[in-house]
């Protein structure tokens, strides 16, 4: 994979990962707490299965993309 691809691939895996967290706002305020509890458990998956699956991945292949990624959440609060 090039590393334009492999930006590509983190971007999509934060983003993603982003949006499972802004749902748990969400599912905890309109959801009862033993649905909130199941649900929640589900997110934490997914998000644990993107930064395996994908995350890692790609940073064990280009591990100098980790500077880049410190460097941009720092000035922007995300990875851009």
């Amino acid at each position: 994979m090039e590393i334009d691809i492999a930006r590509d691939v983190l971007k999509a895996a934060f983003r993603s990962s982003g949006e499972l967290q802004s749902l748990l706002g969400t599912l905890k305020d309109r959801c009862e707490p033993d649905q909130y509890t199941v649900y929640a458990r589900g997110v934490a998956a997914a998000i644990d299965a993107i930064g395996a699956g994908l995350i890692n991945k790609v940073l064990a292949t280009y591990p100098e993309l980790s500077r880049e990624i410190d460097a941009s959440i720092a000035k922007h609060g995300r990875y851009i």
